[in-house]
């Protein structure tokens, strides 16, 4: 059975809320950032089992200051043992960020290898997509930068594309964020909201890609401190979707980049575990 599935419905029996989706001082977008230990004290405190999903970008594998650097995983790999020595429970994921075929097919091929390598030493694997074209879809300034050189139908076309390759690749235990490209359309966003954005077909297609490839899908919750003000998939989209393919399979993640915003969200890991599970 797919490993992450296991975490999932083992909880479900066990009715253990799950945040699978945190990312340590490990992460490079983390500046000044909490341990793993110092997550799995709260997870105890919260009742909350934490899942980590620490950034892996192919392009940065050969800079020596990377974390996943040949010479440094293994200092990776050791601080996580040695916060498990606790006996706090916690799981151990990576997310895996996956390229246009055509634009940095040699990026895919550095992640293959350095997964045949790694991926013995985690509990699941989730693929994402957050680099569309030159830029990367999820930084402010990266989005403004897309825009000067392509219009947002065209970014949106890509991202769903790449998306699209990405799952039917096969490789990852899930998948996250299905509808991420719409991160910053919304009120003060880089871009306006619009409600079709929320009823987007392609981030059904990805879903129903995901469940015939045994892929569970993220439910992402960081959204409501986005301009998008949901979730991603969007709501509507997600429970759609879950009432018509009960079998689907969903894991909860608050994207954390730190404790405080972990212990945050903690009411809404608890309301959306429910909901998957009903």
């Amino acid at each position: 059975m797919n490993p992450l599935k296991k975490i999932v419905l083992d909880a479900k029996k066990k009715h253990q809320p799950l945040d699978l989706h945190l990312h340590t001082r490990f992460s490079v977008d983390v500046i000044n950032g909490n341990s793993f230990e110092e997550y799995m004290q709260a997870g105890e405190a919260i009742g909350i089992v934490p899942g980590f999903l620490d950034h892996f970008q192919a392009e940065k594998v050969g800079d020596k200051r990377y974390p996943f650097h040949e010479e440094n995983v293994t200092n990776y790999f050791n601080a996580y043992e040695t916060a498990k020595e606790t006996g706090l429970r916690s799981f151990l994921g990576l997310e895996i960020d996956y390229y246009s075929p055509e634009l940095h097919g040699d990026w895919n091929r550095i992640t293959m290898e350095w997964l045949d390598r790694h991926k013995k030493e985690f509990d699941y694997l989730v693929g994402t997509v957050h680099d569309v074209f030159e830029g990367t879809i999820t930084i402010p300034a990266e989005l403004d930068g897309l825009l000067k050189t392509h219009s947002f139908p065209e970014i949106d076309a890509e991202y769903y594309h790449v998306l699209d390759r990405g799952i039917e690749l096969g490789g990852f235990h899930g998948f996250a964020h299905l509808d991420v490209v719409y991160r910053f359309c919304g009120d003060k966003g880089v871009l306006p909201g619009k409600k079709e954005y929320y009823t987007d077909e392609r981030t059904v297609a990805g879903m129903a890609a995901c469940t015939r490839h045994d892929i569970v899908i993220e439910l992402n919750l960081r959204g409501f401190d986005h301009p998008w003000n949901s979730t991603y998939p969007a709501e509507p989209l997600f429970q759609r979707f879950k009432d018509l393919h009960p079998k689907a399979a969903f894991f909860t993640g608050s994207d954390s980049h730190d404790v405080k915003t972990f212990e945050r969200y903690a009411p809404v890991i608890r309301r959306y575990t429910e909901r998957l599970n009903t």
